[in-house]
């Protein structure tokens, strides 16, 4: 067993703290103003983002998320996030998260699931997301864009 895998190792508390902060910075930025630019900027160049219809792009084509219907007011909170590490550089995550737009306090609600790994510089980047939306509210945002 490394140091990382021992209880209490400030190693692996450090590395949690760097993985909650990129999943904040993500939902911070995940907004109506959103720039491709900059969150693409949190994930690994050969990443992966599967959108909640199941279609996969790469991190530059996230915004696809929103389908050419940009909401006027977004904004994501997360309220629980579980990293697992499979090894110093990688880990396993599952966000849970809710979204409030212009048109619903609780447009839609979910989880990201998500691969993070550790660059050669020490930043953890995200390789792999996949969102998956577990319920919406049929007047929300959401709905028009994700009608079923």
């Amino acid at each position: 067993m490394s140091g990382f895998d021992l209880p209490g190792s400030s190693a692996r508390f450090i590395a949690k703290s760097e993985i909650e902060t990129l999943f904040h910075r993500y939902a911070v930025l995940a907004k109506e103003t959103a720039s491709a630019e900059k969150m693409s900027q949190l994930f690994t160049q050969d990443a992966a983002f599967r959108l909640p219809n199941g279609v996969t792009v790469q991190p530059a084509e996230l915004l696809q998320v929103v389908q050419g219907n940009n909401p006027k007011f977004i904004r994501h909170h997360i309220t629980s996030i579980d990293i697992n590490f499979v090894s110093p550089s990688r880990a396993n995550a599952e966000s849970y998260f809710f979204a409030v737009t212009h048109l619903s306090s609780f447009d839609h609600w979910g989880h990201w699931e998500d691969i993070v790994t550790r660059e050669a510089d020490g930043t953890w980047l995200i390789s792999d997301r996949t969102i998956v939306v577990e319920g919406t509210d049929p007047k929300g945002w959401y709905k028009t864009v994700y009608p079923d």
